[in-house]
């Protein structure tokens, strides 16, 4: 089969389920609680069926790729138990997405079954970037963690949700959950800033900067907006746009995280689109891009 498949596992396929809910989630709660009508699933379910199946047939297709290596690495005890795990959690997704589509793949609010449906797109997103980095050898640069992304989508898809239904009723067990969690994000941000800006062949793209840019743009919007949220909350105060950016900027983080990760990994020459001399140039662009595009956000939704 391997000559039939000679593809390594994919790096970002595994991600897009939890990309697309985590996503779909929080930034369903931003514009509720500006004061937004989140449209009727049953306007979206057909359209989300469609682009779920393509996503689907991607995941078995790396599912493919990656029982196709079982042989290969038939020293490695822990490769045939967790190919078949990560096969068993695609198929429990599967059911479940497609048993309450209108619940579980277009949802305005947390219930159990989106929670449930989050904790498996993260364990299949972890279980995927150990098979897709197992062949791409790590240099003596460090990479973007591919890991840290997915721990942030899957904490904002949890948490993000049910801390803005409760801002204004919060308890001192909430707030205090709420800052050791934004103080764990700063210290963990602080190490992964150096490997986001190590010089790599992606650093030619113009896309690659851009995102750059907006990964550290959020960085520093989760923590002012995050601060702000913790302290409105405790003095009962309410600021829908502070809540907003509070849900919108760690799953912009996790998901841009992501595909900067990948970029990394992944050694094309970027022919199209080269960066031609002071790449800080569009580092810079891809900052103030995601702040414009925040506040336009704001700005039209009033």
């Amino acid at each position: 089969m391997e000559q039939w498949l000679p593809r390594q596992p994919l790096i970002l396929t595994p991600t897009i389920p939890l990309m697309w809910t985590v996503g779909w989630l929080c930034t369903m709660s931003a514009y509720i609680i500006l004061g937004g009508q989140p449209p009727s699933p049953n306007q979206l379910q057909d359209s989300v069926l469609l682009v779920s199946a393509v996503i689907l047939v991607m995941n078995i297709y790396n599912l493919i790729l990656i029982y196709q290596r079982v042989e290969k690495y038939r020293n490695l005890s822990t490769y045939a138990p967790r190919a078949l795990l990560l096969a068993i959690i695609l198929i429990i997704s599967i059911v479940l997405a497609w048993g309450q589509p209108k619940v579980v793949l277009i949802p305005n609010y947390l219930n159990i079954w989106v929670m449930i449906f989050i904790v498996l797109n993260c364990l299949q997103a972890l279980l995927g970037q150990f098979f897709a980095l197992l062949e791409r050898s790590q240099s003596r640069q460090k990479f973007a963690s591919m890991y840290w992304p997915i721990v942030v989508l899957c904490t904002a898809g949890i948490v993000t949700p049910p801390s803005l239904e409760l801002h204004n009723s919060w308890t001192l067990p909430f707030i205090i959950a709420d800052c050791i969690l934004l103080i764990f994000f700063i210290l963990r941000s602080w190490q992964e800033v150096p490997r986001i800006l190590i010089k790599v062949p992606a650093n030619n793209s113009i896309i690659y900067e851009l995102l750059v840019g907006i990964n550290l743009a959020t960085i520093i919007l989760t923590v002012v907006s995050g601060v702000l949220f913790i302290m409105f909350s405790f003095i009962n105060n309410e600021m829908s746009r502070v809540s907003a950016s509070f849900a919108l900027s760690p799953t912009i983080n996790g998901i841009s995280g992501l595909i900067i990760g990948a970029m990394q990994r992944y050694n094309n020459d970027y022919r199209y689109g080269h960066v031609k001399g002071h790449p800080q140039r569009y580092i810079y662009c891809g900052i103030f891009l995601m702040i414009i595009l925040l506040g336009l956000s704001f700005i039209l939704n009033e």
